[in-house]
Formats: structure tokens, C-alpha cells, sequence
């Protein structure tokens, strides 16, 4: 290759680069004969670290791809295809090929994986909502019917459907409430709260107050501060930064949780703990409260996915017991705002719900 040529292709390498980094995307530089000329990091990294030199089309194969190359080659015609690719997992992207040169193609590769999901996430949560709200919807049509058709003239069946009408009403008011909380959540959670809050005081209240759902239920509810958490709590509050209320929905959450599913007459426990992560790695930066309690251990195949909006282990049992689906994920996404960890693990008939904060020195 001479000078002139080696000067050429340092040229078109150098103007192919700059394009690419304006992109910001995977870049990939095609001749006409769909060899790979040159590729930016993010187009090796998907497509593989050895395509230079060799046709695109053994790395990448989709069955118009080199129909729209010729196109953008011989008409200057810009194409746009959708691409599938099943690596360890699968993924979308858009493939865009327009002339770069008189003699060469870009294509730009755009992963669209994340929007494919956040728009299948919307759909899920649509339909969900929509399923969620038909039974007692369809629940209070037909006692409505069935008290205009006559049994409103029958005293105990009228006492006896409109109590499950208000049943009916207050699980959909709760939904509804849990919803609208979700979205707000999810609305701020790009912001780190900054106000200095007391873990302590926060759980006693709530252990106070819920004292007597616990006895109804027949558990115990506890409060268990460890040695390191008193000994630093004995000269200064445990406080995170946060937002006290949200920081109450959190362990409210998970204490009701852990009344619902336990156990009965067995111990629910809040222990608080300095140090430890939710993964068990030792830092001295957090503060780990922990809601344990006892009964059905939980199978590895439902943990990752308890967080998930409306996911449900056992749906009647959730429903019957007054559960929405979303309490898990409402905790979830607050914690992630408080820029904290959840872990949930479960074994031996003892599920236990780790929540870590940053803690404020």
C-alpha cells in the first residue's frame, strides 16, 4: 500500500472515529462489499473483537441486511432494520446503514433493548391494573344485580352482600392508594433525599403502633438493636439521610408483610445492626435493619422476583388476605431513592427482609 492510499485510509479512519464518538453509539465502516473497514468500541463489544477485514455479514445476520447495503452503496438510500441478537441474553437493536463515502457504508447500531422493555414493562402494568380491578369490579356488579333483582327485600342477604361490597371497595381503594404512592415514588426517585432522619425513633413508633394487629394475628413483634448499633446509639443517633415518612412506608411495609405471611404465634423481629450491607460484606458507612420472621420458607425462583409490581407467590392467599402486589415494590424503588440496598433471603422456615442505609456520622 502506498503513501497516498495509507494517507487516504488514515483519513477516512480519522473521520469515521470523530463521526462516531458525535453518535455516541456502536459504529460500524463498511466498504462496498460489506467488509469491515473500522469499528468503535461499542460495535466490538457486541458484535465481536475480530470483525475487521471480514464481511459483517458472518457477525451479524439478518435477511435483508446486505439488500441494505447494496442500497445505501448504489442508491444512497438510508435503511432502517430491527435486529434480534441471542447472546447471554436476548437483545434489540435498530440497525441504520446510509453512504458514508462514495465507496463505503456507516451503520450505526442502537440498542433498544431498554426502551422494548420499559414499553413491555407499561403493557404488563396496564394489563395487570386492568385484571386487578375487574374481579371486584365484576364482584360488586353481581351483588348489585342480585340485591336489584329482589334479595334487597331478604335482611340477612342484603347485610351479608353489602359487607362484601365494602370489602369489594376498600381492596380496590387500597390499589388505588398503592398505585398512586408507587407513581409518586418513582416520580422522585432520581432524588437522594437530604434530611438527617432518626432510624430508632422511627421503629419504635411503628412497633408501638402495630403491637396490637400483631397480637390479633397471634405474633409477638420485637425490637432487637445490636451490640454495635447500641453502643453507637448510647452517644449518638443513628440517623440517614431521607424522608422520615417514606422511611415509615418502607418498614410498615415489611413488618405487615411479615404479620401476613409468619407463622402463627410466631415472633416477627426488627433487628438493627451497624456495619453490615444487605449482601453480609462489613462496611462502617451503614445502618442494616432487618424484618425477620417465621414460616413457609420462600423458593430461590420467587425471590428475585418478589419486588416485581403485582408478582404474588400464592395469588388467592395475597388477595384473601387483603395484600395488593405492590407493597414489595413500593418499598423497593424508596429504598433506591434513599440510595440504599434491599435483600431478601429466605431459608429454613425464616424470611428475612434486609434493608441498608448510608448512615450519617
Amino acid at each position: 500500500m502506498n503513501r497516498r492510499v495509507c494517507d487516504t485510509m488514515d483519513g477516512l479512519t480519522e473521520r469515521f472515529k470523530n463521526m462516531a464518538e458525535l453518535f455516541g453509539e456502536a459504529c460500524v465502516l463498511m466498504d462496498s462489499q460489506n467488509h469491515v473497514v473500522a469499528a468503535n468500541k461499542a460495535a466490538l463489544d457486541i458484535l465481536g473483537q475480530h470483525i475487521i477485514g471480514y464481511p459483517l455479514d458472518r457477525f451479524l445476520r439478518h435477511p435483508d441486511f446486505n439488500d441494505a447495503v447494496r442500497r445505501a452503496c448504489d442508491k444512497g438510500v438510508l435503511t432502517s432494520l430491527d435486529y434480534t441478537r441471542m447472546d447471554e441474553m436476548r437483545r434489540s437493536f435498530t440497525l441504520r446503514l446510509a453512504p458514508f463515502d462514495e465507496a463505503h457504508i456507516l451503520l450505526v447500531i442502537v440498542d433498544a433493548t431498554m426502551a422494548m422493555s420499559v414499553e413491555r414493562i407499561r403493557s404488563d402494568f396496564v394489563a395487570n391494573v386492568s385484571h386487578e380491578l375487574r374481579s371486584p369490579l365484576t364482584a360488586l356488579r353481581g351483588f348489585i344485580e342480585t340485591l336489584q333483582d329482589g334479595a334487597a327485600d331478604d335482611g340477612p342477604a342484603r347485610r351479608h352482600f353489602l359487607t362484601i361490597m365494602q370489602d369489594e371497595a376498600a381492596r380496590m381503594q387500597r390499589l388505588i392508594d398503592d398505585l398512586l404512592h408507587l407513581s409518586r415514588v418513582e416520580a422522585e426517585e432520581h432524588r437522594a433525599p437530604q434530611a438527617a432522619v432518626e432510624l430508632m425513633p422511627i421503629l419504635q413508633e411503628l412497633a408501638a403502633a402495630m403491637r396490637d394487629t400483631a397480637q390479633k394475628t397471634g405474633h409477638s413483634l420485637n425490637v432487637d438493636i445490636a451490640p454495635d448499633a447500641a453502643a453507637l446509639a448510647a452517644h449518638a443517633p443513628l440517623a440517614v439521610p431521607g424522608a422520615r415518612d417514606e422511611l415509615r412506608q418502607v418498614f410498615q411495609n415489611l413488618v405487615e408483610n411479615a404479620l401476613r405471611y409468619g407463622a402463627p404465634d410466631s415472633a416477627v423481629t426488627l433487628r438493627v445492626s451497624v456495619g453490615l450491607l444487605a449482601t453480609g460484606e462489613a462496611r462502617d458507612d451503614g445502618v442494616c435493619v432487618e424484618v425477620e420472621n417465621h414460616g413457609e420458607t420462600i423458593a430461590p425462583e420467587h425471590l428475585a422476583r418478589l419486588t416485581e409490581r403485582f408478582y404474588r407467590i400464592d395469588k388467592g392467599r395475597s388477595r384473601d388476605m387483603g395484600g395488593t402486589g405492590l407493597g414489595l415494590a413500593i418499598v423497593k424503588h424508596i429504598v433506591n431513592r434513599h440510595r440504599g440496598r434491599l435483600r431478601i433471603t429466605s431459608q429454613d422456615e425464616e424470611t428475612t427482609v434486609c434493608v441498608t442505609l448510608p448512615r450519617i456520622w
